[in-house]
């Protein structure tokens, strides 16, 4: 990969025009699992991202994340704080059966480096088949950060719209089974909003439960 894809590929996350309209953010029930989401659909590629939270009305909480593309996307990207840089960045692609996902920080834009405040364990449901690839995962660490010398973001577990930055690529990643591979350029990019109160569920910790592998 050369240096002008590497950019691009860093730059995908800082990017605010939507290629596609987003769905709705809506309620989704897994049908294997029945861990239930707020949920929204992006891009020509059809991927969705969905968060589920304990029933809190502030930070810190942990989240439940899944992120499920068609394999023509060879790695999805979510940006907690809406833009590329000073935030929490979920970088996820398909690996082999299975799926990967990585925590990644940029301070400019530029190759995000692995960021160690937020923690990823990948859970059941972190599969690959024919068409598609599905991360689930439990984030310790995405409700809120810290950057710019002390400056603290947090999500609003009571918004009905959070807004979210999301970036996909059609070009594999370099290594797959690596956690911190390099990343294929992007071909979408964009944002969109998220209803956080509505992810909010009494049954947090009994999902988790059964999610866990």
């Amino acid at each position: 990969m050369g240096p002008l894809q590497i950019t691009a590929a860093i730059l995908a996350l800082a990017g605010t025009a939507l290629s596609a309209p987003a769905t709705p953010s809506a309620k989704y029930c897994d049908p294997e699992s029945e861990v239930c989401y707020s949920s929204s659909t992006v891009g020509i590629a059809a991927i969705s991202y969905r968060l589920a939270i304990p029933n809190v009305t502030a930070t810190p909480f942990d989240l439940i994340l899944q992120i499920v593309a068609p394999k023509t996307a060879q790695w999805a990207g979510l940006a907690f704080g809406g833009r590329m840089v000073n935030n929490t960045i979920a970088m996820a692609w398909a690996n082999g059966n299975t799926s990967v996902i990585s925590s990644r920080w940029a301070t400019a834009h530029e190759i995000p480096e692995p960021y160690e405040e937020a923690e990823y364990t990948v859970l059941k449901g972190s599969v690959t088949n024919e068409t598609h690839w599905t991360v689930t995962a439990l984030c310790k660490g995405c409700s809120t950060w810290i950057h710019d010398g002390g400056s603290k973001t947090v999500l609003d577990p009571n918004s009905p719209s959070i807004n979210l930055a999301w970036a996909a690529s059609p070009y594999p990643v370099g290594d797959p089974a690596d956690n911190y591979t390099m990343l294929g350029i992007h071909s979408e990019h964009g944002t969109f909003s998220l209803d956080l109160a509505g992810a909010r569920t009494d049954n947090f910790d009994s999902y988790l439960k059964s999610l866990l592998i």
